[in-house]
């Protein structure tokens, strides 16, 4: 059995696969990115997950036994330290015999190019790139989190969001329907009143999730939220660039994919992100925004086996996974 997790600043997904490329055992849990939400909360999180995972196994032949190889996508893997305080205190010891912990942007990759050289951006709650060329050189472009970078992610998008609305509140900028939005998002009469309640009441997490109504004022025809969702498709294609000009030729064809829940809400934000690319890297082949990161985990897993995975048997995975998902939903 081969055992993958794909855990960020949201939630966190173990699912378990076998040798036949059939998802065997699936469980979630809440967030894992130990900088967002502390190392005890992780922990927890992920055992929850993997818990979750081995408890709904209905293969009586699998129940009870440990998966081979369980490969652990994990938020905020930047640093050597970073590593030590995850593998040591949150990926739990005796999740599968062999474990192999690595950034989430890597599961993610594996997703989006089934380990080919090339580029993958993701932009979820935060925001990080990654590729690797054919020599095996790789570079990360961002995550940095959301004090000081994360430009083009769902928290990014927010707090622009934010930005603007109290600009046009004050007279400083154009007006924008994301103001009455917001106040009514926050169940206030005057944006002001919103203060307390982003400084006091919610988490960076929280804050996020207001990208949602970006993404309504923009189908509704909103310039400025039009504009915050186009110049948040510039900085991820920047990121994307800034990887390309360091790792690959200029006349290479380079395979670049995304993730993440703001490419899959937001066509504006997809569609400027490609054009952006296109300007600077004319041979760039976009794959379909990745639905499922934790299938990356899964194919990391099965190549740490020796088991080679075509994009036949990558679709009988997702194929596979799509099943259980809806009857975790049902």
């Amino acid at each position: 059995m081969i055992l993958g997790v794909d855990g960020g600043a949201t939630k966190t997904l173990c699912v378990i696969a076998n040798d036949n490329f059939q998802i065997v055992g699936i469980g979630s849990a809440g967030p894992c990115n130990y900088n967002v939400i502390g190392v005890e909360k992780a922990r927890m999180n992920v055992e929850l997950a993997v818990q979750r995972a081995y408890s709904s196994i209905k293969n009586e032949c699998l129940k009870g036994k440990i998966a081979d190889v369980g490969c652990f996508g994990i938020g905020g893997l930047t640093t050597q330290r970073d590593y030590e305080i995850i593998s040591s205190q949150i990926v739990p010891v005796n999740a599968a015999k062999n474990r192999i912990i690595v950034n989430d942007v890597i599961v993610a990759f594996y997703a989006a190019t089934n380990g080919k050289p090339g580029i993958v951006v993701v932009a979820g709650t935060g925001s990080i790139a990654y590729g690797i060329n054919s020599k095996g050189e790789s570079m990360i472009s961002g995550g940095w989190g959301w004090l000081i970078g994360d430009e083009g992610s769902a928290f990014d998008i927010a707090r622009r969001a934010l930005g603007f609305a109290t600009k046009a509140y004050d007279g400083r900028g154009k007006k924008t329907i994301l103001t009455e939005m917001l106040m009514k998002e926050f169940g206030v009469s005057d944006l002001k009143d919103i203060v307390p309640k982003i400084y006091h009441e919610v988490t960076s997490t929280n804050i996020a999730s207001l990208a949602r109504i970006v993404f309504s004022a923009a189908e509704r025809g909103d310039r400025i939220a039009i504009k915050i969702l186009r110049e948040a498709g510039k900085e991820l294609g920047q990121s994307a660039i800034a990887i390309a000009r360091k790792l690959f030729k200029r006349d290479e064809y380079i395979i670049i994919g995304v993730s993440g829940g703001v490419f899959r809400a937001s066509l504006t934000v997809w569609e400027y992100f490609k054009e952006y690319v296109l300007r600077h890297i004319p041979n760039a082949i976009f794959t379909p925004p990745v639905i499922y990161p934790v299938i990356g985990a899964l194919i990391i897993g099965y190549k740490n086996l020796k088991m080679e995975i075509n994009d036949e048997k990558k679709m009988t995975l997702i194929r596979s996974l799509e099943n259980k998902m809806g009857k975790l939903q049902d």
